[in-house]
């Protein structure tokens, strides 16, 4: 897979990204990406339909995490 940008998308980054990463074990892998520098908006947070956190890239662009 390749990522980039194109020049008319540039406006794009640093803003929510309509994709999602699930894990095994969300608090788990909130705390070893944590403790790697990993940026999270908020702690893992329950609710009815699932558990999820937010992350952000390099970039500043935004990924939902949750399991």
């Amino acid at each position: 897979m390749v990522l980039f940008t194109t020049d008319e998308d540039k406006g794009r980054v640093g803003t929510f990204m309509n994709m999602s990463y699930t894990c095994d074990d969300l608090e788990k892998t909130y705390g070893e990406l944590s403790k790697r520098g990993v940026e999270f908006e908020n702690p893992p947070k329950k609710e009815p339909w699932g558990n999820y956190s937010i992350f952000k890239d390099s970039e500043g662009n935004r990924f939902v995490l949750g399991d």
